[in-house]
């Protein structure tokens, strides 16, 4: 296991907690559906996932602490959270990205189906509530910039650390994984 692995961990919050601390949404007729957050420590961090019950949670849990360790876990699987259509589209195209390799914004807006929606592209990634399930980490924007995290667009931005750290960690695990092949 890489250094960077070894300091990532994950924990997981339990359901009441969350929904005693407000972690929920609205849904339906007013009703409130707690998720229950999977936090995600980095070097650089911590990385929120918002997970819709304590076992799905738990599941998702030991299948992130594989990935760390360099296990090749799309995540496909997983249900998509509640979003728009192109939300939707975007976060399905970013889960098509092979671990360590990175695409823009344009190239996410044109496999969501509008190729002139990089920005648009840009803000579904902000509203991914479930990072690394959905590699948001993987797109970069054109040129030598990196592109926001977390929310976070601004290049010295404290979440940069967390991109930068899951892409260096996917980029050492497929280099071991290549050699081992």
């Amino acid at each position: 296991m890489s250094a960077i692995a070894t300091e990532i961990s994950a924990r997981v919050c339990d359901a009441e907690g969350a929904a005693a601390r407000g972690d929920g949404e609205t849904v339906g007729t007013g009703a409130v559906s707690a998720r229950v957050p999977l936090v995600v420590q980095t070097p650089g961090g911590s990385v929120t996932l918002l997970t819709r019950n304590a076992q799905e949670s738990l599941l998702l849990r030991a299948r992130i602490d594989a990935w760390l360790a360099g296990s090749a876990d799309d995540f496909r699987d997983v249900p998509l959270a509640e979003g728009t259509a192109f939300q939707k589209a975007c976060w399905r195209a970013c889960c098509s990205i092979p671990r360590g390799e990175t695409r823009s914004y344009a190239w996410l807006a044109a496999e969501a189906g509008s190729p002139r929606a990089a920005r648009a592209a840009g803000q579904a990634m902000r509203r991914n509530p479930m990072p690394i399930v959905v590699p948001c980490h993987r797109v970069v924007g054109s040129g030598d910039w990196i592109g926001g995290y977390a929310g976070d667009a601004r290049q010295s931005g404290p979440t940069l650390g967390i991109k930068r750290a899951l892409l260096l960690l996917e980029a050492q695990s497929t280099a071991v994984n290549s050699r081992a092949s």
